[in-house]
Formats: C-alpha cells, structure tokens, sequence
C-alpha cells in the first residue's frame, strides 16, 4: 500500500510539470452509502439484515490535470462509512475509516460542464464493530486492507467553485466472511453509493 500511495505522489509531480494547465484544491463529499450482502451461505437461509447510515461526510484534496482536451483528476479523500447488522437476537454496529484514492478521467463541454468516470482504490485505515445486543464476541468480521470500485458522474464548475454529483459501485467485496451468534456466512458485501460533492479550486 506505500507503494501505492507513492506511485500516486510521483505521477501528480511529474504531470503537474508537464500538463498544459494544473490546478488543485479541497474538496467536501456527502454520500448515501448502501453496503448491500449477496450470495449468503448459510444452512437454514436466514440471512442477516442490514442497515445503513443515511449519510456520510468525506473530507480531502484533488488536483485537475488538462491534457489535450482531456482533464485526469487524482483525488485523496478521508470516508467512513457506518452500518448495523442484524441476525436473530444480535446487533452490532460496523464502522470503518478508510482512504479512498478515485482517479477520474474527464472532458468538459462549454467550459463549465464535465462528465468522468475512473477507478477508486480504497485502503482501510481502521475498524470498529460495536455489539449494541448480546456478546461482545458474536459479531465478528474481518474487513479487507485493500479494495478497488468505480465512480462515475457529471460536474459543474462555476469560477473557483467545482461540484459534483457521482455513483460508486464496489467491483469487489469489502469482506470475505462474518461471523454473527456464532454463525459464519460467507458473503459478497459491497459498498455502493451517491455522492454529491462541493470543492474550491485554488
């Protein structure tokens, strides 16, 4: 994941020389998240609930890159994300803080309007699972470090100001397994969202 990270740093050096005009700024994401379970294998087909938070805040930084007549966004963005799950008579509440690293590519029309899409690459800075019912082993899971999704969307830029509205889908799954009341399920669970996101460039 360092490598990762300084990759990332050494491609906004040297485009930030090279490009035909660069800009960065800071930027404010609200989102919707859905972390939604799949493919659940369990013997008697009870399936645990889940429920999620209504919104989120991201916080971070962005640099835009115009190259011919193309822009490449990197972005650097702190998110957490917030859900409850629910099997027979346990709840818990999971929360996880993360990195997300979107790289968008985009055109713009009429020099306001944008449309892009690109990877998100998200890293997993810490977990929290919180029993709010029963034990305080029975739910446990086991989040992955590293995951990549795909964000895609439209923007408007009015002077120094930059908005933008976009959807992410998870390409794969942010666990492999839980384990609730003492009960594992292997599940596909993936984190899809829409955000709506309000930046300064500078």
């Amino acid at each position: 994941m360092k490598n990762l990270i300084l990759a990332i740093v050494l491609v906004f050096s040297s485009m930030s020389l090279s490009a035909q005009s660069f800009k960065w700024g800071a930027k404010v994401n609200v989102g919707s998240p859905d972390v939604s379970l799949s493919d659940i294998k369990e013997a008697n087909n009870h399936i645990p609930d889940v429920k999620n938070a209504s919104l989120n805040l991201q916080l971070g930084l962005f640099a835009r890159l115009q190259l011919l007549g193309f822009y490449i966004q990197p972005e650097a963005m702190f998110s957490n994300s917030k859900s409850e799950l629910k099997f027979e008579d346990v709840t818990g509440e999971v929360k996880i803080n993360k990195l997300d690293l979107p790289v968008m590519v985009g055109k713009r029309f009429l020099k306001i309007f944008r449309v892009n899409a690109g990877p998100v690459f998200s890293l997993k800075l810490s977990q929290d699972i919180k029993n709010l019912k029963g034990s305080s082993d029975e739910i446990v899971a086991n989040y992955k470090n590293a995951t990549i999704g795909l964000q895609y969307g439209i923007g408007l830029d009015i002077s120094m100001i930059t908005v933008d509205l976009r959807v992410e889908k998870g390409l794969q799954s942010i666990s492999d397994e839980l384990k609730i009341a003492g009960k594992s399920f292997s599940a596909d669970q993936r984190l899809d969202q829409v955000m709506l996101a309000v930046g300064i460039k500078f």
